[in-house]
């Protein structure tokens, strides 16, 4: 058996507008992190097209890609569809709740085609947390409630989850992470804002200015919210007596 990715997701990466969406993601992922060198990078979910945005600049880039996103085919001597296992690639299959890295293997990780609800999104975050760093950094790319998927039908994006900011703020406080920094992007549909590169640069610079919050898709940043596991110090309550006796003592 070979495992082999959707055809629908590679296709649409593949097309015209999804390298285009691709590239246009890429621009602004690097304008969070835009200096990996000597670190290390895991994706998960589907991520390869957006981590070509350090791969080859000094990063080490691994995809963790998710059994929703992949299904099984006959083994043939030479297949059409997208090897996982590619040794360039550094691609592995994942169980969402247990990912297979030590604690603290990740410098960053990039989060894109994984959440497939709130409950689901928790446990998935948890797991990536485990494996970041302390220091480290998550990058969540995901559609906005306002409209998101609809604007991006017959996209993978359609089937992601939605979440609203403080929906996703919530998310994150659940599984012990802290939002840091948001940007978002593709206000138009993909198949009409991704045309050429140009275009969707347009596209976005004008939705931030004149319609800021309705980009079809959000990126946000977050960090491990480290007060979130931290135990309150417990102060052993005194009775009346004994306060009035530390008193008269102090006196």
């Amino acid at each position: 058996m070979q495992t082999v990715m959707q055809p629908d997701i590679t296709d649409f990466y593949n097309s015209h507008e999804g390298a285009v969406c691709a590239a246009l993601i890429r621009e602004q992922l690097q304008w969070f992190w835009p200096d990996l060198r000597r670190q290390s990078v895991l994706g998960v979910g589907f991520a390869q097209p957006y981590l070509g945005a350090w791969r080859g600049r000094g990063a080490l880039c691994v995809s963790a890609i998710l059994p929703s996103q992949i299904m099984p085919m006959q083994d043939t001597a030479a297949s059409d569809g997208f090897s996982v296992f590619s040794r360039e690639d550094r691609c592995c299959v994942v169980d969402a709740q247990h990912l297979p890295f030590c604690d603290e293997t990740f410098d960053r990780v990039l989060v894109v085609h994984a959440l497939e609800n709130a409950e689901q999104a928790v446990t998935l975050l948890r797991a990536a947390s485990r494996v970041l760093r302390d220091d480290g950094r998550i990058l969540l790319i995901v559609p906005n409630k306002i409209g998101g998927r609809l604007r991006q039908k017959n996209t993978p994006f359609a089937r992601d989850a939605r979440f609203t900011r403080n929906g996703l703020k919530a998310v994150l406080g659940r599984a012990m992470l802290h939002m840091e920094r948001r940007d978002e992007a593709c206000f138009l549909p993909v198949l009409r804002g991704c045309s050429t590169l140009e275009r969707g640069r347009a596209s976005d610079i004008a939705g931030k200015v004149f319609c800021p919050g309705l980009g079809s898709l959000m990126l946000v940043e977050a960090v491990k919210d480290v007060h979130a596991a931290l135990p309150l110090p417990v102060t052993a309550k005194r009775s009346w007596f004994r306060k009035s006796v530390v008193a008269t003592q102090e006196f």
